[in-house]
């Protein structure tokens, strides 16, 4: 199960439900009905009433447990050694020139040779590539029609609905030649219960973001993708 965190405001507006709920229940069983508020069928009403506003939490606590153990977390095929690859997740708008340096200075901090990302066009028309290649020393820019990389990065899935109030979020690398996927990253992320009250709705995220290991990174190029020497 994958249970929401409570916060005071929610417990607070849960217990006036619940006394605004059972007295106005009481008064209708000895007043309307002139029956005594006793017996299996008023203290099967008095349960339904409590256990009603966690339905929506049970159900989504479970669906959102079954889908973290079935296949939530980082897989990792292959790892292969690569000049470049094509980062599919990430992109350019712009009028094509020129191609920022600044791109190139962090990509050169991973220590590929090159590597590749979409690039729209501000203006309008079709999506192309840019080319960012380190020769002799220098970063250059160049504006492609489709990627050279055999490699990309990719993310299929973001803010995918996958059930009530949760949602998917996968990213892969794809050896294109081969048509495979040689990694993937898989999260799930779910919604609050309808009651809950708090500064904020934080989303809840299985596995959480953090280092290497069981937690996602958010960079599954740095696991499956090495820099060739």
């Amino acid at each position: 199960m994958g249970f929401y965190y409570p916060s005071i405001f929610s417990l607070m507006l849960l217990g006036v439900f619940y006394a605004v709920v059972l007295i106005g229940l009481w008064l209708w069983w000895t007043k309307g009905l002139k029956r005594k508020f006793t017996g299996p069928a008023a203290w099967s009403v008095v349960a339904l009433v409590v256990v009603a506003p966690w339905l929506e939490e049970l159900w989504i606590a479970y669906n959102f447990g079954q889908l973290c153990r079935k296949d939530a977390g980082i897989f990792v095929n292959k790892v292969v050694e690569v000049e470049g690859y094509y980062d599919a997740t990430a992109g350019l708008r712009q009028i094509y020139k020129p191609l920022p340096a600044v791109t190139a200075e962090n990509f050169d901090k991973r220590g590929f040779k090159y590597y590749e990302m979409s690039l729209a066009n501000t203006k309008g028309g079709p999506s192309k590539v840019a080319h960012f290649e380190k020769i002799n020393g220098e970063w250059t820019g160049a504006v492609l029609e489709k990627p050279t990389a055999r490699y990309h990065y990719r993310w299929p899935h973001s803010h995918t609905p996958v059930a009530y109030k949760i949602k998917s979020h996968e990213w892969v690398i794809e050896d294109v030649e081969q048509k495979t996927i040689i990694a993937r990253e898989k999260a799930y992320a779910r919604e609050a219960y309808w009651f809950y009250i708090g500064l904020d709705r934080p989303t809840m995220f299985c596995p959480v973001f953090g280092n290497y290991g069981e937690k996602l990174t958010g960079e599954l190029y740095r696991l499956a993708l090495k820099p060739s020497k």
